[in-house]
């Protein structure tokens, strides 16, 4: 049931495979050293507050946290790393800027929001379409999925449902709906991946992700993460970033200086912000 993520370049009609396979995958668009120095400022940042041993740059997990003891607006904390120019330099630099024009043929803009993640062992993110959490603003909206670093087949990659971006019923479930403004509802699917693929004759797809790699999807193609099983107990680092064209208006969020992004919490209303012990 597990397929590989097939990998496109940019002479591609970026629009075509998008509209064709649900997803772009470009193998090094980003400077890989740029994507490494985003990382190890990352890592220091979490041995800081003891979730990360000695040496930082190995990323294995401590299993303890004192970020809410160092950091009690934990927040704050988040958004000071999410803003720090090296990561802006990886995720918002001019080698991801320069594919989002090709694919939209149009001038383009981020949402200053994102959605940095630090994804320790024995955990996943569930499986989901990103429509109802960021659909105020124009449609034409796609993710852009960065690894900060390696990414083995045990550390939690990222997969695409095959197809899913054209499943109508799925989309339905989820079109028009606000986790903001509906709380008793929720983005996420409570479907077996596995059975959901073999029932639609489809496999979930992903890969080993390196250094620069980046991958783009729609906001109605279904993904999560597999479990992270590192037997190395390394924390897996990625970073989620919107992006669309600039005369289209955004979603209000998850723009300006110190965007309240969901429920006006900030990074606070991030997972990642939490203690990862």
């Amino acid at each position: 049931m597990i397929g590989a993520l097939e990998p496109a370049r940019l002479s591609d009609d970026l629009q075509y495979t998008l509209d064709r396979r649900g997803y772009i995958l470009l193998r090094k668009l980003i400077d890989p050293d740029a994507v490494m120095a985003a990382r190890y400022e990352i890592l220091e940042a979490l041995r800081s507050v003891g979730e990360i041993t000695e040496p930082a740059a190995t990323a294995v997990a401590s299993g303890i946290s004192r970020r809410a003891e160092l950091h009690p607006d934990l927040g704050s904390f988040w958004r000071g790393i999410s803003e720090s120019a090296a990561l802006r330099r990886a995720v918002h630099g001019p080698e991801i800027r320069s594919a989002m024009v090709q694919l939209f043929n149009a001038e383009v803009s981020p949402f200053d929001f994102v959605w940095l993640r630090a994804m320790a062992p024995g955990r996943a993110s569930p499986m989901h379409m990103d429509h109802p959490y960021m659909n105020r603003g124009t449609d034409r909206l796609v993710t852009c999925w960065v690894p900060l670093g390696p990414v083995a087949p045990d550390e939690a990659p990222l997969y695409v449902m095959e197809g899913s971006h054209k499943f109508g019923d799925l989309r339905a479930r989820v079109a028009g709906l606000d986790v903001d403004r509906d709380k008793s509802l929720s983005g996420h699917f409570a479907d077996d991946p596995i059975d959901l693929a073999r029932d639609r004759g489809m496999r979930l797809l992903t890969t080993a992700f390196n250094p620069g790699d980046v991958l783009i999807f729609g906001m109605f193609a279904l993904h999560a993460s597999f479990d992270n099983m590192s037997q190395a107990g390394r924390v897996r680092l990625s970073c989620d970033t919107r992006w669309q064209p600039s005369s289209e208006p955004m979603d209000e969020r998850f723009r300006g200086p110190n965007p309240p992004a969901h429920d006006g919490k900030g990074y606070g209303c991030l997972s990642a912000a939490q203690p990862s012990p």
